[in-house]
């Protein structure tokens, strides 16, 4: 059925505004569903979802506006990516028996209420239900998110409070052992790095963060890799730190240390493959059983300068501080208040996965070029 709430106080955002958009039954006759209204002006230009791609390339300047109907136009593609991806796992778990976790899935994030206005500006989309599954991409990319804005502004502090440091991005791995489980391999990767750190090798490093990703391959079983974020005060040379590591782990010297000169893009390297989702297509029963049972385990840490660092409230991260107080701006919205694009009303909607997703894949963005 299509997911509709009752006018009652249970509503995540507001009071009793409310109406209905889904793929589950056939809409109403005459549906509520907000109609996109964008034209474009003379001088403006013209995006839709199929020329989404050349925004990173084209030297236009974006309103505040339209930058944040950029984002949710690309939003869309990568919503319905996940939920092709969730479907493919919840066969496989109700196919090896995990029937409550591939319910979780299939309820995760299965609706999602917004705020959405009459020209289809939508804001403060907010799930029903989330699993926390390990293997879920959607509560994956939700942790991911959640981390870069921790992690984000205090690397830009410590590199604030003393300029000379060198920002660098540290891999490590153990050897793989088909013998090993999932944990052990975690403990032993976690161990060796806390016995790393005492290490003469490790003094030009003052500070840092870091989360484990585990691999699998039938043939060689679970392959945990450390990867983290340096904050260092002098060069650590390659091959001394793979000596040092091989002497710690004594099954590996492979290691990986290089030098970032985009924090923004070091960080997102460093947090985006810890927290992508694990392919379940490369696991049999006995490796999700593992990680089923693994959840909850501390994989992050963080060390030196990093750790208690307090943030100064005009610190500047290189984010665009004017678009940051429009998002910040949108997540205290209510149900009634003037859309902040196109001040019509704005009223609640209850979406769909799928609807929600196309939905945002309609939007028409009118973006004017750089005078």
């Amino acid at each position: 059925m299509v997911a509709q709430r009752q006018g009652n106080n249970s509503s995540p955002i507001g009071n009793d505004h409310h109406l209905s958009y889904g793929f589950k039954s056939s809409p109403p006759a005459q549906p509520s569903t907000p109609q996109v209204n964008l034209q474009p002006q003379d001088d403006a230009l013209s995006f839709s979802l199929d020329t989404i791609t050349q925004i990173d390339i084209c030297n236009v300047e974006l309103s505040v506006f339209n930058l944040y109907l950029l984002k949710q136009l690309r939003r869309s593609t990568r919503l319905l990516n996940r939920l092709e991806m969730k479907q493919k796992f919840e066969k496989k778990l109700r196919k090896f028996g995990f029937i409550e976790e591939a319910d979780r899935l299939k309820r995760c994030r299965a609706e999602v209420v917004s705020l959405v206005c009459e020209n289809g500006h939508s804001f403060r989309p907010i799930p029903d239900f989330q699993c926390y599954l390990p293997f879920c991409p959607d509560c994956c990319e939700r942790k991911s998110i959640i981390e870069l804005r921790k992690k984000l502004p205090k690397v830009f502090q410590a590199l604030k409070n003393d300029p000379s440091l060198i920002l660098a991005l540290n891999t490590l791995t153990i050897k793989s052992d088909n013998d090993r489980k999932l944990v052990a391999g975690n403990n032993k990767l976690k161990e060796g790095f806390k016995t790393l750190r005492r290490q003469k090798v490790w003094k030009n490093c003052v500070g840092g963060f870091g989360r484990i990703e585990n691999t699998y391959k039938k043939s060689v079983g679970w392959h945990p890799h450390l990867h983290s974020i340096l904050l260092l005060k002098g060069y650590i040379p390659q091959k001394a730190l793979s000596d040092a590591w091989n002497g710690v782990t004594k099954c590996s010297k492979v290691v990986d240390i290089r030098t970032v000169h985009d924090v923004a893009t070091g960080l997102i390297e460093c947090i985006k493959y810890p927290f992508k989702p694990s392919d379940l297509k490369k696991l049999g029963k006995p490796q999700i059983a593992e990680m089923l049972d693994a959840k909850g385990e501390r994989l992050g840490v963080s060390f030196g300068v990093l750790f208690g660092i307090e943030v100064d409230d005009d610190l500047d991260t290189g984010i665009d501080v004017e678009y940051a107080e429009f998002v910040d701006e949108t997540r205290k919205l209510e149900v009634g208040d003037p859309c902040p694009i196109c001040q019509t009303k704005l009223d609640l909607i209850n979406f769909t996965a799928r609807g929600y997703a196309e939905f945002l894949g309609s939007i028409r963005v009118a973006a004017r070029g750089s005078p």
